[in-house]
């Protein structure tokens, strides 16, 4: 919730508010309008306009007729951080994180105490909600980050981050629109090649298996698949897409039972690919004669599975040493590119891949 001013003095305690809202970067090029303002505060427009006036004559924001008014003063100046702390956002805490995701926290704190970096996790599923704005401006004026690193935030909340320009590092792919550094994994290179692998098999009948939330990265490997699929006449992809949970994916499974048996499924996220390969087990589908499945992401665990996971991998300890080099360089108040770096990852063939046939193909 946002902070309220106290009964009196309001004009001036409004003053102090918008003034640290000023300099913590939380609005762009202009304030918001004066009705929202008062709903922020709680105060009335008469108080409100009064707090305006102050802040307009310290030349902090400027008026003009029917229009918002406008910020004149950056908030904070990028090129000096103003602390060592880098505050890794997250929308779950460590212990539900999966073991990459784990892995890649401690790696990162490590690689930026080198610097002498000290990096804070917060988790915070208001924070990367459809509506994240009064979350993530309470967070900003109550942490002083040199660097903000958003693990596989929304569309909302790189938004946000982008408009209120913050110094951040996207962990995940950027959103349409986001200009913003991000760093992932190359998803458009894994869902072009796993395409190419069922097709090489002689696959036709296809499906892709991740959540219905439309995420940058599953969006990204979809278009990726169907695009190389769309070159070989009479293929047929599907989306499959679940809550995440596992009655939510066999309820979608036993669905595509009911229906032409796709000959080959890319699914998304390791912990669904044990759903997927223990549902399609228990309904007497066998991996790989009945249907081969390629792993899109891969973790530890899918070493110990049977029939061994083809999958695509990206060591978490690289991954680390790449974004500890943007978030120490934007640290060190230094120009970093709005724009996505790849990393490209192994692919492992395993043991549920196969030929349609039963042998290669021409």
């Amino acid at each position: 919730m946002h902070r309220l001013p106290q009964r009196e003095s309001l004009v001036h305690q409004v003053v102090d508010l918008v003034r640290k809202s000023l300099e913590a970067g939380l609005w762009g090029g202009h304030l918001p309008g004066e009705l929202e303002l008062c709903r922020k505060f709680q105060v009335s427009r008469s108080t409100l306009r009064a707090a305006l006036e102050i802040l307009t004559k310290e030349n902090l924001i400027a008026s003009s007729q029917g229009r918002r008014r406008q910020v004149l003063k950056p908030a904070i100046e990028r090129t000096a951080p103003v602390s060592r702390l880098v505050v890794l956002l997250a929308a779950v805490p460590l212990e539900r994180m999966n073991g990459a995701a784990m892995l890649l926290v401690d790696d990162l704190r490590e690689q930026l105490a080198k610097d002498r970096l000290d990096m804070e996790l917060h988790a915070s599923p208001a924070c990367f909600g459809l509506k994240p704005e009064a979350a993530l401006e309470h967070l900003v004026r109550e942490k002083s980050a040199a660097v903000w690193v958003l693990l596989s935030a929304p569309l909302s909340t790189q938004r946000w981050f982008m408009e209120h320009g913050l110094p951040c590092v996207l962990v995940g792919s950027q959103h349409s629109g986001i200009a913003l550094p991000a760093l992932d994994a190359d998803f458009a290179a894994m869902g072009q090649h796993a395409a190419r692998q069922f097709l090489s098999r002689g696959h036709r009948r296809l499906a892709v298996v991740s959540t219905a939330v439309d995420k940058a990265g599953d969006v990204r490997t979809l278009e990726a698949f169907r695009s190389v699929c769309e070159q070989t006449p009479g293929t047929q992809v599907i989306k499959i897409g679940h809550d995440g949970t596992p009655e939510g994916i066999q309820r979608c499974l036993s669905a595509m039972l009911k229906k032409p048996l796709p000959t080959g499924l890319l699914v998304a996220q390791p912990r669904n690919l044990l759903t997927v390969m223990s549902y399609l087990g228990s309904q007497g589908v066998r991996v790989p004669r009945d249907i081969s499945i390629i792993s899109r992401d891969s973790e530890s665990f899918l070493d110990f599975l049977v029939p061994l996971p083809a999958r695509y991998v990206v060591a978490p300890a690289a991954f680390a040493r790449k974004l500890s080099q943007l978030v120490r360089k934007m640290a060190r108040g230094e120009p970093v590119p709005p724009r996505g770096l790849l990393l490209m990852p192994t692919f492992i063939a395993g043991e549920t891949l196969a030929y349609l046939s039963g042998k290669k193909t021409s």
